[in-house]
């Protein structure tokens, strides 16, 4: 009898379990995520600005930055961007200002600067949870040193 119960009570759990609705993440995710993010997130920006086709970049992104934004105005928001060496950010750790965290909305903030000499890329990046996967959400990278970015380009939802 006990037994029977047992496997009752396991086979109700699994079936709350898996008929739970998804919720949203609750802690940022692994160092090693994190530093992927950013890489890749700033990787896919060189690339749209070395060739000025920001379908990729937006393509990549969550609906709602896609919604937003289109490859004509990405490329007016990071002109001024296009003269940083993003390709080279994967060689550096990313240095965060603040930890990363999950906001209010569920979204994950990552704030920080990739050291490069002979000036740091400053960035601010927002990616919304879209299954398994971060999207970016919001965009905004410069140079110089982390309290004032001289020089950025910004977009968003």
């Amino acid at each position: 009898m006990v037994t029977w119960l047992w496997v009752v009570a396991r086979a109700a759990l699994l079936s709350a379990v898996l008929a739970a609705p998804a919720t949203a993440q609750t802690a940022p995710p692994s160092k090693g995520e994190v530093a992927r993010l950013v890489w890749t997130t700033l990787i896919a920006l060189d690339h749209a600005n070395r060739t000025g086709n920001y379908t990729v970049l937006r393509d990549l992104s969550a609906p709602g930055f896609r919604a937003a934004n289109d490859a004509a105005r990405l490329a007016g928001v990071f002109a001024r961007t296009r003269d940083l060496p993003l390709g080279r950010v994967v060689l550096y750790a990313p240095q965060m200002a603040v930890p990363p965290e999950i906001v209010e909305d569920g979204a994950l903030r990552l704030r920080g600067r990739i050291p490069m000499r002979p000036e740091a890329v400053l960035f601010d990046m927002l990616f919304a949870q879209d299954g398994m996967e971060w999207r970016l959400l919001g965009l905004s990278v410069g140079r110089g040193e982390p309290s004032v970015p001289e020089e950025s380009g910004e977009a968003r939802e």
